[in-house]
């Protein structure tokens, strides 16, 4: 026992002794001109195993742009929690670096902001226009179409004409190719919107059904044809209208987005007591 305890005791020496012969460096602190921007790279792609925001992701991204302060890509990471928590000027601040540095793709992304967080419309519109500039074509950003946003910051700018401009261009565009399953039902729905505040009520009725042949749970789509019909003193039709709109906004179908409210959003009591009309047609 006496032995073993000896010989135990000669090893655990040996190997402090080895670990003390060598220079092990644990934490890197000087780096090449060569090296910073991989490690930024690493620092900023090892912020997401974080909770975006949290002190853990931006003390990953700080590190980052310590060693690379022209990357867009870390400005603009910092900048997404921001915009989540509304705090604006930080979004500014932040989403403004990584544009000057990288207009493509943070321009788009900007604007797509500009447009359903601030509704800053024309800002958005000078966003979309900078990255197709660049991209020399549409582009898209948060998979949305840079064509059927600016539709619908138009549409925020009451410049319907315009408005019906963009949203046509996107819906043609894309109903040549890929196909007209592949248009987004909301940018018919704007444009029905668009074509009633021209007083082109017929056109507009005639984009609802096509919103409703798309997506015919689409409350929205119900719920607007019910007042056009009304208008038109179709009680019945509007009624079964109304109805349809009723029981597919309880169901969750009506459009909306996180974090913010969209143009012409709905809401239950629009849907309630001035519109508790006659069925019977007079």
């Amino acid at each position: 026992m006496a032995k073993l305890w000896t010989t135990s005791l000669k090893l655990f020496l040996l190997i402090i002794l080895g670990a003390c012969s060598n220079d092990h460096q644990w934490y890197q602190r000087v780096f090449s001109e060569e090296e910073k921007p991989l490690y930024a790279e690493r620092l900023q792609k090892g912020s997401g195993y974080h909770y975006q925001g949290s002190p853990a992701s931006d003390f990953h991204l700080l590190e980052a742009l310590d060693l690379d302060p022209y990357n867009g890509d870390i400005w603009r990471e910092l900048g997404t929690p921001r915009v989540k928590r509304g705090i604006a000027d930080e979004m500014h601040y932040f989403y403004g670096k990584a544009v000057d540095l990288k207009p493509d793709p943070w321009a788009g992304f900007r604007g797509y902001l500009y447009l359903y967080f601030y509704r800053d419309y024309e800002r958005a519109i000078a966003d979309f226009n900078l990255q197709d500039s660049i991209l020399g074509t549409v582009g898209n950003s948060q998979a949305q179409d840079h064509d059927y946003m600016r539709g619908i910051a138009y549409y925020g700018l009451k410049d319907y004409t315009k408005a019906q401009d963009y949203l046509s261009r996107y819906i043609n565009r894309i109903s040549a190719d890929p196909g007209p399953e592949w248009v987004d039902v909301y940018a018919h729905l704007y444009r029905a919107l668009a074509w009633e505040k021209l007083d082109q009520k017929a056109q507009a009725l005639a984009e609802l059904n096509q919103v409703l042949n798309l997506y015919p749970q689409l409350a929205d789509g119900h719920y607007h044809k019910a007042r056009l019909l009304l208008e038109k003193n179709q009680k019945s039709a509007a009624f079964k209208e109304m109805e349809a709109a009723r029981k597919a906004f309880a169901e969750g179908f009506y459009h909306q987005r996180p974090y913010v409210e969209v143009l012409e959003q709905i809401y239950e009591e629009d849907l309630g007591a001035n519109y508790k009309f006659d069925p019977i047609e007079s």
